[in-house]
């Protein structure tokens, strides 16, 4: 005979349920989501058991207009989140937001939106209402024509009239008019439920000191959102602040706490956790933890810190596929934070990364990990400051594509990885420690390339007029020259593009036969890196040490562009690599 369960028991058996029902719905899409919760025997209980961020999503997944029926079901404090991260612009209430949640919550259940109003939003209430209606109190001796145009009443003394503002395209006048039908739907069904309450808050309402009223409620929604991570720009930004791998040591460990049985109200949010699908350091350490009271602290520390970096780089995250891209970048700092904090163990890294998840807290283990592109940013603006380019007022487009994609990235004040292969701005967050490396291997050898040409002392008069100028036409025109013995240029050379006639020299003794296909020969190479040490005054080993992949890069592009074309056959215009112009 089996002991029967307890009431506790029982709470938490029921709790786990929905939390198993939460996680499986969150991996539907979303329109056989909404119809999975609607198809629950307690569907109410299954929305209310939802963290309110991973709702919202789902919501807006779905499409608010379509999600009405979550929205009816959604407990107060999810309707109060919803109002807290749409409601605002940065320190100011956004009355065009507002006004779209307040037609979403009247059409999913307008009579709990008139109580949820009175009894916890009032305040709010009479600050929108402020900005959007007029009263005026008709005295007995008044006709209702002298109070003037637009005023309705549903008792003869309150009137009220919304206010007008100029439009000026369809869609603005299209928004006025559902906020018009909106206002007029509201106020009628707040004087229905409770007719002398309605008096007062639209008499309060015009009465509002507004800049205190806003302060004040956007103090304590600052404060409702910090407790899930959503801080103010000013403290949410120090997530970007680095961290040495060194002086983690000096912070407290974090505790891991124990489950509890709880009441059913609060849950870790789930949907950050199940968008980790790469294959990282971090998420295999995470994978590798089993324990229970671990798994759900480290979600909710992810979540957490999900909302501090989208606090911090100031976004508007409304769908599951705009999170997933949040949950990629954060999850791909943590593990160069991991891969940072293992360096001197990588035979054992995921068993040593899983130890440091339940040691550090996953913000710190992230500001590790951006604290390696953020040096290269330090780096970079550094070198810009006293640079020969600079110095030259020669633009970025000056270092071609490759090196202008990476300066690109790292100038920024968050660098970014220069991929050509990433669809639209090329750009994206770094993912390993491995592509921060090879970012500055690239910065290195660009940083490397500037020097040399300040070396070279160029006395042109301004190489910034010179058209389609980069540093690969520059390097090799100036070593054309210095072959043809072309007279040295001066301050008062006004290009340093050859005659073409006197190129065509130098371009047939470039090239050499190789089973019947043209190639720079190694003698070529070695003339021309000896040339850029003579006039720069390196040492043949540092320049081939640190750029010696650059330049043999470099010829195998002329081989690439120039090698199928003959002399007699070269058009100036045409040719990228040197400068030339007609004899």
């Amino acid at each position: 005979m089996t002991k029967s369960q307890s009431p506790v028991q029982k709470h938490i058996q029921r709790i786990q349920q929905l939390a198993d029902e939460r996680q499986r719905i969150l991996s539907m899409p979303a329109d056989k989501a909404m119809v999975a919760i609607l198809d629950h025997p307690q569907p109410a209980a299954l929305v209310h058991s939802f963290p309110e961020e991973d709702l919202f999503f789902l919501v807006h997944d779905i499409g608010p207009d379509d999600a009405l029926p979550l929205i009816s079901l959604a407990s107060n404090r999810q309707w109060e989140y919803f109002w807290d991260i749409q409601g605002w612009d940065r320190d100011q209430m956004d009355y065009a937001r507002v006004t779209t949640w307040l037609q979403l919550l009247l059409r999913a259940d307008p009579n709990r939106l008139a109580k949820w109003c009175f009894d916890e939003k009032l305040e709010l209430l009479e600050l929108y209402l402020f900005r959007n209606i007029e009263l005026r109190v008709r005295e007995m001796d008044e006709s209702p024509s002298d109070l003037g145009d637009g005023y309705f009443t549903d008792d003869d003394t309150y009137y009220v009239r919304l206010v007008d503002y100029p439009t000026t395209t369809p869609e603005e006048e299209a928004f006025k008019a559902r906020r018009d039908a909106m206002l007029k739907q509201l106020l009628d069904r707040l004087s229905l439920f409770d007719h002398a309450r309605y008096q007062g808050l639209i008499m309060e309402a015009i009465h509002v000191l507004p800049a205190e009223t806003e302060e004040e409620q956007f103090r304590l929604r600052n404060g409702r959102l910090a407790e899930k991570g959503f801080l103010p720009f000013y403290e949410a930004v120090g997530v970007y602040q680095p961290l040495q791998p060194g002086d983690l040591s000096a912070k407290e460990k974090k505790i891991i706490g124990t489950p509890s049985a709880g009441d059913g109200t609060i849950s870790t949010p789930q949907l950050a956790a199940s968008f980790l699908d790469e294959d990282n350091l971090f998420v295999r350490a995470l994978k590798s933890i089993h324990e229970t009271k671990v798994i759900e602290q480290l979600q909710a520390e992810l979540a957490g810190l999900c909302n501090k970096v989208i606090s911090a780089d100031r976004e508007i995250i409304l769908g599951r596929s705009q999170l997933q891209a949040v949950v990629t970048k954060t999850s791909a700092y943590l593990s160069i934070g991991l891969e940072q904090m293992t360096r001197s163990d990588k035979s054992h890294r995921e068993a040593q990364a899983s130890q440091l998840l339940q040691h550090y807290l996953l913000a710190d283990i992230f500001r590790v990990g951006v604290a390696g592109s953020l040096r290269l940013h330090w780096e970079a603006m550094r070198w810009r400051k006293k640079s020969w380019f600079r110095s030259q007022n020669l633009p970025l487009t000056f270092w071609d594509e490759a090196w202008l994609g990476l300066l690109g990235g790292v100038l920024i004040d968050r660098p970014q990885y220069y991929d050509p292969s990433t669809a639209g701005t090329n750009y994206r967050d770094f993912r390993s420690s491995q592509e921060i490396q090879i970012t500055r291997k690239g910065l290195e050898q660009l940083m490397t390339a500037d020097q040399v040409l300040g070396d070279m002392q160029i006395s042109i008069a301004s190489l910034s007029d010179t058209r389609f100028l980069t540093y690969k036409n520059l390097f090799l025109t100036l070593w054309s020259r210095a072959w043809l013995n072309l007279p040295p240029i001066d301050q008062q050379t006004t290009t340093i593009a050859v005659p073409i006639s006197d190129f065509k020299r130098f371009y047939t003794a470039l090239w050499a036969d190789q089973a019947g296909v043209r190639v720079i020969d190694d003698s070529k190479k070695n003339d021309f890196l000896q040339w850029v040490a003579r006039a720069s005054g390196q040492s043949l080993e540092v320049l081939s040490q640190r750029l010696g992949m650059v330049f043999e890069a470099l010829f195998s592009e002329i081989e690439r562009e120039l090698g199928p074309v003959k002399a007699g056959n070269l058009e100036p215009r045409y040719v990228q690599l040197f400068l030339l112009k007609r004899s």
